[in-house]
Formats: structure tokens, sequence, C-alpha cells
């Protein structure tokens, strides 16, 4: 065995026994029979586990924690872009310190930033004053414990994640091309639309994928601001391992999250050779 592939092996051991094994377990649970009399589980092959995940509420819930979770991705790239547009555009000592701006909130907990949010959403405080005042919504709004409370904390706590990647895509452009296109005949608004904004969705698909996948079993969140009213896959697993005790169910239910996080993760890539394929379709011609 050469040197190199032998400074590989304790890599891969970390990735078998904390990654590959317990996912294999997951798998070979969730396919398994849970006795409520012992507690314990009977292992055989039995798909009736994922067939209850799809008709019980279970599947509700699911469904709602990818809806809110690719909501809150979509509003993280909407707010994050010009943003990250406003950092690539500055120089030196301003750049500097607005990336300074977008970072420091990771050096509070997250917990900690979690919680702040229940003195900011209640009757009175600051969120519902703002919305009062524009005479659309009552004074007494209370915004705690709704699934609004949880998309503005996911948005809140994981819109660094949306603005970095695509910061470093927009700076990684060579500015040459914009003063081409518009030496050309384009205007500043028509060179952004077909010159950046193509050049940068790599960072855009890379943010979508770091708000989109985490907040997708995000468990803090909707516990402390949902109050337990807004389920999401998180909760879900943490209830089914922890209150009734039921590991197929849990593991299934972990397996679905898997699952729909590696769609995510095949999705912009399969996008990305559809494109190329088509690129050099027509470079061919």
């Amino acid at each position: 065995m050469k040197g190199s592939t032998l400074a590989l092996v304790p890599s891969w051991l970390v990735v078998l026994v904390l990654f590959l094994v317990p996912i294999g377990f997951l798998a070979l649970a969730s396919v398994a029979t849970f006795n409520w009399d012992t507690g314990g589980l009977e292992w055989g092959w039995t798909f009736s586990n994922y067939a209850d995940f799809f008709s019980s509420t279970t599947m509700k819930a699911f469904t709602n924690s990818i809806r809110l979770s690719l909501v809150a991705a979509i509003s993280c790239v909407i707010v994050g872009y010009p943003i990250a547009y406003a950092i690539a555009l500055s120089s030196g000592r301003w750049q500097n310190l607005l990336l300074l701006a977008v970072i420091v909130p990771f050096w509070t907990a997250f917990v900690v930033r979690v919680y702040a949010w229940l003195t900011l959403l209640g009757p009175g405080d600051l969120f519902p004053t703002l919305l009062g005042a524009t005479g659309l919504f009552p004074d007494d709004l209370d915004l705690n414990y709704t699934s609004f409370a949880v998309f503005i904390g996911i948005v809140y706590c994981y819109l660094p994640l949306a603005v970095l990647p695509i910061y470093s895509s927009l700076e990684q452009q060579d500015r040459n091309l914009i003063a081409a296109a518009q030496d050309l005949g384009y205007s500043p608004t028509k060179a952004f639309f077909k010159v950046t904004l193509p050049l940068s969705l790599p960072g855009v698909g890379v943010a979508l994928l770091l708000v989109g996948v985490p907040s997708l079993g995000e468990y803090t969140i909707p516990a402390v601001l949902g109050g337990g009213k807004t389920l999401m896959v998180g909760n879900l697993v943490t209830n089914t391992f922890t209150v009734t005790g039921n590991f197929a169910a849990g593991a299934t239910i972990a397996m679905m999250l898997l699952a729909a996080i590696a769609i995510a993760f095949m999705i912009p890539r399969v996008v990305g050779a559809a494109r190329r394929a088509r690129a050099a379709q027509e470079a061919a011609q």
C-alpha cells in the first residue's frame, strides 16, 4: 500500500465509524418492527414503518418542514444578495467592516440568538409595534409561537450562510466583463442581469443548500419560537426517540430526511450538468 493511500486510512475509519455505521443502523432500524411490550426492536424486513409515515400526520409535518425551509432559503437569498453585492462593490476597510458585521452574530451562542427573538415578537415589542404602525395589523399582535416566528428565526440565524457564498462568487468575478458589456451598449441594469447575476448563480446555489439543508432538520428554532405548535422534522425525530421511544418510526423519519437532503444536493448537480451539456451542444452547432 502506497504511503499516500495509507495516510487516508484514519480518515476513512472516521467516516466509517461516525457516518456510515450510524446510517446503516438507522436504515436497518427503519425496516424493523418496534415491540411496544418490550420496548425493543424486532429485526426483520418490513416496510410498514414507511407506509405509516406516508399515511400519518408525520407526512404533513415533513412537507411543512420542506416548504418552510425552502421559503426561508429563498428569502435568505433575496435578502442576502443585495448585502453580498454591496460588500463585493466596497473595498478596503469598508469591505472588512461589512464582512465583520455579517460574521459577528456567529460569535453569540445560537440558542441565545433564538431566545432573543421572543422579546421582539410579543405584544408591544419592537416587531409587532412596527407592524401595528402601518395600520394593517392590530396593536396587540402576538407573533410568538407561530409559523411566522419560526420563519423569521430561520432567516435571521442562517442569513450569514447565504451572504458569504454569494459574496465569494461576486468577489471572484472579473470586473472587466461589466465594462466590456457596457462598451457594447448594455445599460448597468442589463449588464447586471446578463453578466453579473448568471456568473453568481453557483454562489446562489451554495447559499440555498447551506440554508435549506440545516433548516430542514432544525430543532431549536421551532422548539423555542414555535412553542411546539409548528412541528418540523427535527422535532418529530426527537419526540419519536425520546418521548414515544419508537425507534423504528424515528429511524424511518430520519431516513426520509436523509433522502430529502440527498435530493437537495443532487438537484444543483443535475441542473449544472444539463447546462453544461446544452452549452456544449450549442458550441458544437
